[in-house]
């Protein structure tokens, strides 16, 4: 088809379009058609995540039975098919004919959105569900669903295939008392893409579970795998105590401590005069080694934040403000930040409310918004806070913690601003590229290749011999930083390594508490195809070597991980035999390589005298000739390159060895490990 032709089909198309829509163009999806063309509106993602939103809705319907007090067991499966079954022993899901809305109940909770008995006052004090669309839409995005329902003596079963009912409610008699929903369904591969087999990891529901069994006392939730044939059985019959006791490494500094309280009120007496109830429940502890901070609400995890997030982050910095000021441990003018709190706090805060009372952000419930509740919270966690810090012993060892880490952060503070926009900026021109660094032509990332070397001296004698098309020089000044002993804050306050990771452009791994901003690393930003620690062949040179290799593996350790770390072994001697045009030079990287060029030539007739031995005084005293030929051009050069083993705690071993305190220890490793011929961390 012709480029005109092609162009009149289109605007016959968009002619035909405009005639078409009209009056009667306007549609509306039906219940099912609306999840299963658009289940993203409801799950937050067409994905997997949202197909575990999905398994979710029918897990928080029996997770808020067990929350009124209906049932004490909850198991979850998921079957080698991908489909899951959740079954509880609440009081079983009504079914049968409801003459006020003159429809099966089975018609409305599971065929209708907006439908649910969540709306009428007094039937749920506190729910994960509140809008009426979780269970209906759970099924409409499913190839099949199947809910037994065991009440009044009765076992009810219904079935539906992508999001229609199939054949009538069956009803029989089981004289039982005995209560408790089971639903099996199986999400749809063509409502959720790249949904595998077994959908999310089995870690992934263990995590939810453990959570909504910790946030309930005494709840059993059963997790059963049929793939990996795994079971496994979750309880904590002291629930957010027993969770945090059991879910944090040791040592603690303080022990968990939980508050609870409720408050009356509403969000506003003009548009909702009828106040409501809202409990509220805070845990803590205190750790140097991790951080946790946990907001649910109604069962659901607050993963956006929102009211009561934001209102016990404003407590613990007024509560521990107030009191190190009025105690004297703080000027008056000083100001503490969540930041110095919340990298030693474990916590965990839960809170409920009538659910159709509670603002949701969305139907994935990640956030609330109450103004009542954000304020309940504030003054709730504050004033128990208060009281802890002014009473508990503990609490003394917190407050030192606390200005240690100020101190931290406003020396991180200090450093911040000025990296953060040193090492965004990259090297975009001679007007910024660090002090004394040599680039190449070449724009091929590939191809390029960087070698760091030591001063200035290195820097010359490399700078003439290199292939300026493709190799770039980066000096540094002395002995790099420790990276291994020290903090983030000092390690970004050194000009040399910020230089180094400008140089490099893939960003930064490292994490740190205080420092915010720093530009994420991404491999694929590597301005180098090799990474080459070129230094003299001394003991000096060697602990370089070491140093930087530290700093890599510190701040960008999948470089080394993805091969892109070399060595560039440097000449001990330089051995020159014969005169004039006949003078061949050979270089030795070792004693023993020496031994053997010597052993060599004696052999085809050299005598001493025509032997010449020069021993490398380092880089900046070889010639240019001499430096390309040994070190520089990739036909004849001698690179080792950096072997990462699988372990990461042989890696750790291997730096500490190096670059720890026990100088001795060392210096031998130094010697073993650079003196051959091959260099692995392993």
């Amino acid at each position: 088809m012709s480029i005109k032709n092609l162009k009149i089909t289109w605007r016959n198309r968009l002619i035909m379009s405009e005639k078409n829509y009209g009056n009667s163009s306007i549609r509306t999806l039906k219940d099912e058609e609306q999840v299963r063309q658009k289940p993203a509106v409801i799950f937050g993602t067409n994905d997997e995540y949202g197909c575990a939103n999905a398994i979710y809705e029918i897990i928080a319907n029996s997770i808020d039975e067990a929350r009124e007090g209906f049932g004490k067991k909850i198991k979850v499966s998921i079957f080698k098919d991908g489909s899951v079954e959740v079954a509880d022993d609440g009081r079983g899901v009504p079914m049968d004919w409801n003459s006020a809305e003159n429809k099966y109940n089975w018609e409305l909770i599971f065929c209708t959105l907006f439908a649910s008995g969540k709306y009428t006052e007094g039937i749920y004090g506190s729910s994960l569900g509140t809008n009426g669309l979780g269970a209906s839409a759970t099924q409409f995005a499913s190839e099949y669903m199947e809910v037994k329902s065991k009440r009044d003596g009765k076992l009810y079963v219904m079935n539906f295939k992508k999001g229609k009912p199939v054949g009538e409610l069956q009803v029989t008699d089981t004289n039982s008392e005995e209560t408790g929903t089971t639903i099996r369904f199986k999400p749809d591969p063509e409502v959720f893409i790249n949904i595998k087999q077994n959908l999310l990891p089995p870690e992934y529901y263990i995590n939810v579970l453990r959570r909504q069994a910790m946030l309930l006392d005494g709840l059993e939730i059963t997790f059963y795998h049929e793939e990996l044939e795994k079971e496994i059985k979750l309880r904590y019959d002291k629930g957010i105590i027993s969770f945090l006791e059991d879910a944090t490494p040791k040592p603690l500094i303080s022990k968990p401590v939980l508050f609870e309280g409720y408050k009356v009120g509403t969000d506003d007496e003009e548009m909702y005069p009828d106040t409501y109830r809202f409990d509220m429940r805070f845990a803590f502890t205190f750790s140097r080694e991790e951080q946790l901070v946990e907001m649910y609400h109604n069962g659901g995890s607050l993963i956006d934040g929102g009211a009561t997030y934001d209102g016990m982050r404003t407590a613990l910095v007024k509560a521990f403000e107030d009191h190190m000021k009025d105690n004297g441990k703080l000027n008056k003018s000083d100001k503490l930040h969540i930041k110095d709190i919340e990298c030693i706090i474990l916590a965990i805060g839960d809170t409920k409310a009538p659910g159709h009372r509670t603002f949701y952000k969305n139907q994935t419930k990640t956030a609330i918004n109450n103004p009542f509740m954000k304020k309940a919270y504030t003054e709730f966690v504050y004033r128990n806070m208060r009281k802890w810090i002014e009473t508990d012993s503990q609490s003394d060892k917190i407050l030192t913690e606390i200005i240690t880490n100020k101190e931290a952060r406003e020396a991180a503070d200090r450093v911040t601003k000025k990296v953060v926009q040193s090492l965004s900026k990259g090297i975009t021109g001679i007007g910024n590229k660090p002090d004394k660094f040599v680039d190449c032509k070449s724009k091929d990332a590939y191809e390029r290749e960087l070698f760091i070397v030591e001063g200035d001296s290195a820097l010359g004698s490399c700078k003439l011999s290199r292939n300026a098309q493709f190799q770039a020089i980066m000096p540094i000044r002395g002995k790099i930083l420790n990276c291994l002993k020290k903090d983030l804050t000092d390690i970004l306050s050194n000009e040399v390594i910020v230089d180094l990771l400008r140089v490099l452009g893939c960003g930064i791994e490292v994490k740190s508490k205080f420092i915010e901003g720093l530009p994420k690393f991404d491999i694929n930003k590597l301005n180098w195809g090799k990474i080459i620690i070129c230094t003299d062949a001394d003991l000096d040179g060697m602990q370089i070597r070491c140093l930087v290799l530290a700093m890599i593996y510190r701040l960008v350790p999948t470089l080394l991980k993805k091969g892109k770390v070399y060595i560039a072994e440097t000449p001990l001697f330089e051995i020159t035999y014969g005169r004039g045009s006949n003078e061949a030079t050979h270089f030795a990287y070792s004693e023993e390589e020496k031994e053997q060029i010597l052993g060599d030539l004696y052999k085809m007739g050299a005598k001493d005298s025509q032997i010449k031995i020069q021993r490398s005084k380092g880089l900046g005293e070889n010639e240019p000739e001499m430096m390309s030929i040994s070190t520089m051009a990739p036909e004849t050069r001698r690179l080792i390159p950096i072997e990462y083993p699988s372990d990461d705690n042989k890696v750790a071993m291997f730096f500490n060895a190096l670059l720890g305190n026990d100088i001795e220890m060392r210096k031998m490793l130094i010697t073993e490990y650079f003196a051959m011929t091959e260099t692995s961390i392993d």
